[in-house]
């Protein structure tokens, strides 16, 4: 039992912590690239409808799986389903109609406890016990879930100086640590992380990006973020929700081949005469602040000769080089800029 606490305090803490989720289990079994028959995807969801009281639906028909491995961001706009789908994940809520697994168990299974104990969950709000130390509370989780190294996380994650602070005394970059820690105690096979840097200071959204790089190698991820860069940074594949809807679930590199890289170009003369001489000669550029874009079928086979028809007319072109689309660009692509800002 953590320290200073009763049993009392320890049975209310067991019930707010339930979804947290952490012991280990035994790796997949694979044969010729493909599942063995007694593995089970780790995150499924089959059909999954979900209308709130007052007949809000926040989810039509969601399905998609993430293979083992996979590191997956589940993006859209506002109100998409988002939250709401990684309630469901964690058991917090259940759908209307449809099914949400974990390693092929339901929430009406049986053992889907022990499913959930094979997940770390990182949520949006870090959820402080604000009388507790850090050490206290890694304890504690240690203590609800059976089993892990205290001592490997507190490194890992630098919290060393920290374990005899209380949780309010932390910062809002040493609270999310915190969070990630007492997610990754009894090493989990799967992580679901809510908005992992919301609300924080550069430096300490870096520091937590470079914290998820070490530990999500080898572990199936589920990512929900609103910042797309942090998506890119971390993630091989992409969910995108719209209106409750799946829009597609696809590896970020095909999601690039929907848009052609574009060429960006800067010439002494201004943006101005650049795009005159692009429109004479039958492009249609836009402009970017003191540089011009210009789509073209290949970009980079077709710079070169774009360049010297440029230099040919007397422009002094002194920037050209080819962008390949972000994942932002994908996103707007796929969901239009209007419903992107909804």
């Amino acid at each position: 039992m953590a320290r200073g606490l009763s049993s009392h305090a320890l049975a209310h803490v067991r019930g707010r912590m339930q979804g947290r989720s952490l012991v280990v289990c035994p790796p997949c079994e694979w044969e010729d690239g493909r599942l063995a028959e007694n593995v089970h995807v780790p995150l499924e969801v089959s059909g999954v409808t979900k209308v709130y009281p007052g007949g809000i639906q926040a989810l039509d028909q969601v399905s998609f799986r993430i293979a083992p491995g996979e590191r997956a961001c589940l993006l859209g706009p506002n109100g998409a389903g988002k939250t709401t789908l990684i309630r469901l994940l964690t058991g917090a809520l259940r759908p209307s109609s449809g099914r949400v697994s974990l390693f092929g168990l339901g929430v009406e299974d049986p053992d889907f406890l022990g499913a959930k104990r094979r997940v770390g969950i990182v949520p949006q709000s870090p959820g402080m016990y604000r009388d507790l130390s850090v050490d206290d509370y890694l304890q504690l989780v240690r203590d609800l879930y059976g089993s892990g190294n205290i001592a490997e996380v507190v490194e890992a994650f630098g919290l060393g100086p920290f374990r005899a602070r209380k949780m309010a005394e932390l910062s809002g970059g040493m609270q999310r640590r915190l969070s990630m820690a007492a997610a990754l105690v009894s090493s989990p096979e799967v992580l679901l992380l809510d908005e992992p840097t919301v609300g924080l200071d550069p430096v300490a959204t870096r520091e937590v990006h470079t914290f998820l790089r070490k530990v999500m190698p080898g572990r199936t991820v589920l990512l929900c973020t609103h910042n797309l860069a942090e998506a890119e940074a971390l993630c091989e594949s992409a969910i995108i929700l719209r209106q409750g809807r799946v829009l597609l679930h696809e590896r970020i590199a095909t999601l690039r081949q929907r848009i052609q890289p574009v060429l960006v170009l800067r010439a002494a003369q201004g943006p101005e005469r650049l795009m005159e001489a692009l429109v004479a000669q039958g492009h249609a550029p836009t402009r970017e602040e003191d540089a011009v874009r210009v789509h073209v079928a290949d970009a980079v086979a077709q710079a070169p000769e774009l360049l010297r028809r440029l230099l040919a007319t007397g422009l002094e072109v002194y920037e050209c080089r080819v962008v390949t689309p972000s994942l932002e660009d994908l996103f707007l692509d796929v969901v239009g800029a209007n419903d992107a800002r909804a």
